[in-house]
């Protein structure tokens, strides 16, 4: 599959907006679901580009894609210009310099692929306790192997009267498919995702939920590519840690390495894994004044 899509189509890319130093885009709901509907009306105006998968987080994006560079990049220049018209109009006239200025990186292994899907398909996950990888509705992960999500939907573009689709779509243009199935609001990504070449990269269902919920340590290098400061929740780093110990401290569980052990496995998860100072002293059962002296908080 990967191999045909590229020959098919060019090569996969990761487009990534800057998070940091980037004020808050999505304020409300309906930002969201404007969001949503933008990606599709621009997918359907670049027919040439295949959406593998996307996250909408509240002040960056992550789109993975298959198809031209130079597409790719034209694609993004009509969502970008309109979405600073509606948030103009809307009163929330955020800058988007920061949003404007995307990573586009390529990538050229099936396994590499694998990783960006799974990194981009848990990002509001790793933030947000209240949900799960499957769960965050502004994003493709949802739909990843979910039969369920991609048949549920609450209308059709085509049920829409000509003046309530064009207040749907913001806009005057409403030549789009009937067919697009609606869901909360927005156009769902059911219409626009290539989930045939995003499932297919996969061995099967199985292989997907391992990587996703599992293979925790291929997100870092991503994370190194794009400049992004990388979370794992404590489950996670839990296994880490226990990997850790297994491999350096002869199997010793956490509470049982010696002084000098616990110090170097704190420096490992302060500085390769992003753990802040109360989770490191949870998972190693140390005291969070000696760590606040370590590594200041």
């Amino acid at each position: 599959m990967f191999e045909w899509a590229v020959d098919m189509f060019g090569g996969f890319w990761h487009l990534c907006t800057q998070g940091e130093g980037q004020a808050v885009i999505f304020c409300r709901k309906k930002d969201y679901g404007y969001m949503m509907t933008l990606i599709a009306v621009c997918a359907y105006a670049f027919p040439d580009i295949k959406i593998i998968t996307f996250e909408v987080m509240s002040n960056h994006l992550h789109l993975l894609l298959c198809g031209p560079a130079d597409e790719i990049m034209a694609f993004f220049a009509m969502l970008k210009k309109r979405l600073q018209r509606y948030l103009s109009l809307n009163g929330t006239p955020v800058g988007l310099d920061r949003f404007g200025c995307p990573g586009l990186i390529p990538v050229e292994s099936l396994e590499s692929v694998r990783n960006q899907i799974v990194y981009i398909n848990r990002n509001d996950y790793i933030v947000d306790p209240d949900q799960t990888p499957f769960s965050y509705p502004y994003g493709g992960n949802a739909y990843y192997f979910n039969p369920f999500a991609r048949r549920y939907h609450d209308g059709r573009l085509g049920d829409l009267p000509i003046l309530k689709r064009r207040a749907f779509l913001h806009s005057r243009e409403t030549d789009y498919p009937d067919s697009w199935l609606l869901v909360d609001g927005y156009v769902s990504p059911v219409n626009y995702l290539s989930l045939d070449i995003g499932e297919g990269l996969f061995r099967d269902a199985r292989h997907y939920f391992h990587k996703i919920s599992r293979d925790v340590e291929s997100y870092r290098e991503i994370a190194g590519q794009l400049g992004e400061s990388l979370y794992y929740t404590d489950d996670e780093l839990n296994s880490i840690v226990y990997r850790i110990c297994r491999r350096d401290h002869g199997g010793l569980s956490p509470a049982m390495l010696p002084p000098d052990g616990k110090m170097e496995l704190a420096r490992t998860l302060h500085f390769d894994y992003n753990a802040d100072n109360a989770k490191i002293a949870r998972l190693l059962k140390m005291p969070r004044t000696v760590l606040d002296q370590m590594f200041h908080p």
